[in-house]
């Protein structure tokens, strides 16, 4: 799906992110793992070509043939649009709180892939009623919704626009367990449901167990371990990672 090779990322001569090789499988859910600060947030701003202007970025990250960090920006304003779908850490931030949550979702969904309005309340309606969401929310404000129900409004909007790439970043930290549980069925559900390739950025070791098949270990800008989860968490071989899952128990 995304080979990420070599990757460096400086910031005021400061070497943030130190030579990062991983990949992304196609239709797997994929974490990358780390204590904040690590990095992983500023891996994934490399790979949707969203990083500061005063920030130095070496290596390559590929997608169907193309170096994202290379290519004209419009081409990547094209991609992040149809093939790539973000769901940041606090999703509140994502939505605008004096305008309903019907013409947002549009936006986020039937807006990115052309559909009427007509098409976006049949596909939106079967959506949410699939996620356990009312149809009342798309008359309602975000304040009037829990942050549980504002992520799983940016989940309805992944299934409906069908990403090649779904990426959440930290996507359940401002939860409780119960809304990380529900969050999280959601993710699961997209990958089985339509096959899609999964990002998942978190330091929740537990989330990563309930959910990934892949795992990359990042520490101190360097990823330090790769491997399936099940190989990792049973034979781990950095140690850092030893720790990690250490402090699990």
């Amino acid at each position: 799906m995304i080979q990420v090779s070599d990757l460096s990322i400086t910031i005021d001569d400061k070497k943030i992110i130190n030579d990062v090789t991983f990949t992304i499988p196609r239709g797997k859910i994929m974490s990358i793992i780390g204590e904040s600060g690590s990095g992983k947030s500023m891996t994934v701003s490399a790979i949707i070509g969203m990083l500061p202007a005063n920030v130095h970025v070496h290596g390559k990250v590929i997608y169907n043939g193309q170096n994202l960090l290379k290519i004209n920006p419009k081409v990547m304003d094209s991609i992040r649009k149809k093939d790539i779908f973000t769901i940041f850490q606090d999703t509140s931030n994502s939505f605008n709180p004096s305008v309903k949550m019907g013409r947002q979702l549009f936006a986020y969904s039937a807006g990115r892939v052309g559909d009427s309005v007509e098409i976006f309340n049949e596909k939106m309606h079967s959506i949410l009623d699939k996620l356990d969401l009312s149809r009342d929310i798309l008359g309602q404000y975000p304040f009037q919704l829990s942050g549980g129900m504002l992520q799983r409004c940016m989940i309805a909007c992944a299934f409906y626009v069908e990403p090649a790439l779904l990426i959440a970043d930290e996507p359940t930290s401002a939860l409780d367990r119960v809304r990380q549980k529900e969050f999280i069925e959601s993710l699961v559900q997209l990958n089985e449901d339509r096959g899609t390739t999964i990002l998942l950025i978190t330091h929740d070791l537990d989330l990563v167990a309930e959910t990934a098949h892949e795992i990359a270990v990042i520490y101190k800008g360097s990823v330090v371990e790769t491997g399936t989860v099940e190989a990792v968490f049973s034979r781990p071989v950095h140690a850092y990672t030893k720790r990690l899952l250490e402090s699990r128990f």
